[in-house]
């Protein structure tokens, strides 16, 4: 869909004022979303810069633990692999960071990796079982990276999200700036700016 071009003048200030938009006012938008007939996507980056700036303590608290779970598995796993002499553990930080970049919700790829996490669990189990521990370790490192990044993705996602339903000013320029738009889950259809 084209991007909408507004004056400084003829900018909504309201819902109901958006070209081509399915909602006469806020309240019928934050309506449609709560019986989920429609839903509101956000950009991942736009999500984190809120999240970091308006987002709870306890929140970034989280985020940031989680962040800090990827690194300090990948510290482990390469001063492991120098303690044991098993030098394959290295191979832990270009699969991290492989997992890292796929993992990202936004990824082209997101369906397949999301795919790809869940039978991670079912490979480890069974590398480790058949006593191929370094392989399942690998593995693992992926998954848990996979499912850092996911974790970190969802608060800051529903955080922000959460803030633009509460918001019509905050979603107006979210809207505006293309840090979300909304989607009919019946038909598909994308409203953007």
């Amino acid at each position: 869909m084209p991007r909408q071009e507004y004056s400084s003048d003829d900018r909504p200030r309201s819902v109901g004022e958006i070209r081509g938009f399915p909602f006469e006012d806020f309240e019928q938008l934050k309506a449609a979303v709560a019986i989920k007939s429609f839903n509101i996507g956000v950009d991942s980056l736009a999500a984190a810069q809120w999240s970091e700036r308006f987002n709870t303590t306890f929140r970034k608290t989280i985020v940031g633990a989680l962040s800090l779970i990827v690194l300090v598995a990948a510290l482990s796993s390469v001063i492991a692999g120098i303690v044991t002499r098993e030098y394959w553990l290295f191979a832990a930080v270009p699969i991290q960071a492989l997992a890292f970049y796929l993992s990202h919700p936004a990824s082209a790829y997101h369906k397949w990796v999301t795919i790809g996490g869940a039978i991670s669990v079912a490979v480890f189990i069974d590398l480790l079982l058949n006593g191929l521990t370094i392989a399942a370790a690998l593995v693992a490192y992926a998954g848990l990276t996979f499912a850092a990044v996911r974790a970190a993705g969802f608060i800051t996602n529903s955080s922000f999200r959460k803030a633009l339903l509460s918001n019509e000013d905050l979603f107006l320029e979210a809207y505006e700036s293309g840090q979300c738009t909304v989607r009919n889950n019946r038909t598909r259809q994308v409203y953007s700016a």
